[in-house]
C-alpha cells in the first residue's frame, strides 16, 4: 500500500539511529573517562558495590596515615628516651666516679655540678619532647584506630612520665657532692630510673612493631579491594573501542537508510502526474 502520511521505513530507521546514538554516547563516555560506570542507569547494582568499596579505601587510606603518624609519634619518644639513657649512665658513672677514696671534697663537689646540669637536662628532655606540639613524655597516653569506622580495638602508646621528680632522680634524691648521701643509695635511684627507661622503651618498640604489621596488612587489603573495584567500574577499552567502531558503521548505515526510506516516497509522485 502507497500512503504518504505514515513513513513506516523512516520511523523504523530513526529509531534504530537514537538507539545506536545512545550507544555511542555510551562508548565515548566510557572511553573518555576510564570508567565502565559513568552513571547509576549503566549498573545501578554496581554502582552501589562500587561506592561501598570506594568508602573503604578511603577509610583504610586513612587509616594507615593514622598508623604512620602513629608510629612517628612512638618513635619520637623513644628517640627522646634513648637520649635520657644516655644521660642517665653518664650520671651513673659520675656517681661510681665519686665512691673512689682518691677524690678530695671539692672533687666530689665538681662531679656534683656535672651530675645537676645532666638531672636540669632530663627534665628539659621530658618537657620539651613533642609531637605535632603536643608533650609526649608528661605522663599522656595516646589513642589510635586501625579500621574504617573508629569502631575496633584502639592501640594505646605507653604513657609515660620521664621528669626527675617522676623517675626519681631529683638533685636531694641522687647528691654526690661532699654533702651528699651515700653514693650507693644515689646509684640504686639511678639503677631504678634505668629499669623504668628499658621497660617504657620495650613496650614502645613493641607498639611500633605493631603499627609495621598494621601498614603492611591494610595496604595490601586496599590493593585487593581497588582491584575488585577495577572489575566492577574501570572500562575495557578492548572491547568499547570495538563497540564503538562497530556503532559508528551502524550510525552510517541508519542516516543512509533514513535517506533511501524518505527518498521512496517520490514514486507517489509519479502516480500524481501521470
Amino acid at each position: 500500500m502507497s500512503v504518504i502520511n505514515t513513513n513506516f521505513a523512516a520511523i523504523k530507521a530513526r529509531s534504530n539511529l537514537d538507539r545506536i546514538q545512545r550507544d555511542m554516547d555510551s562508548s565515548i563516555a566510557r572511553l573518555s573517562s576510564g570508567k565502565r560506570i559513568t552513571a547509576a542507569a549503566d549498573d545501578a547494582a554496581g554502582s552501589a558495590i562500587v561506592g561501598r568499596m570506594e568508602s573503604q579505601i578511603r577509610g583504610l587510606n586513612m587509616s594507615i596515615r593514622t598508623a604512620k603518624d602513629g608510629q612517628s609519634l612512638v618513635n619520637t619518644q623513644e628517640g627522646s628516651m634513648q637520649e635520657i639513657v644516655a644521660i642517665l649512665q653518664r650520671m651513673r658513672e659520675l656517681a661510681v666516679q665519686s665512691s673512689s677514696g682518691g677524690l678530695a671534697s671539692a672533687d666530689k663537689d665538681y662531679l656534683h655540678v656535672e651530675m645537676t646540669q645532666l638531672i636540669a637536662e632530663v627534665n628539659e628532655v621530658a618537657k620539651n619532647t613533642r609531637f605535632n606540639d603536643m608533650q609526649v613524655l608528661t605522663g599522656t597516653q595516646f589513642k589510635f584506630y586501625h579500621d574504617i569506622d573508629v569502631a575496633g580495638t584502639s592501640i594505646d602508646t605507653v604513657a609515660a612520665s620521664l621528669t626527675t621528680v617522676a623517675i626519681g632522680i631529683t638533685i636531694a634524691a641522687v647528691s654526690i657532692g661532699s654533702k651528699g648521701r651515700a653514693v650507693s643509695a644515689s646509684i640504686d635511684k639511678i639503677d631504678t630510673a634505668l629499669n623504668t627507661l628499658a621497660e617504657k622503651r620495650a613496650n614502645l618498640g613493641a607498639v611500633s612493631n605493631r603499627f609495621d604489621h598494621i601498614v603492611d596488612n591494610l595496604t595490601n587489603v586496599v590493593a585487593n579491594t581497588e582491584t575488585a573495584k577495577s572489575r566492577i567500574e574501570d572500562a575495557d577499552f578492548a572491547v568499547e573501542t570495538t563497540q564503538l567502531t562497530r556503532n559508528t558503521v551502524l550510525q552510517q548505515a541508519a542516516t543512509s537508510m533514513i535517506t533511501q526510506a524518505n527518498a521512496s516516497k517520490n514514486t507517489i509522485l509519479a502516480l500524481i502526474q501521470g
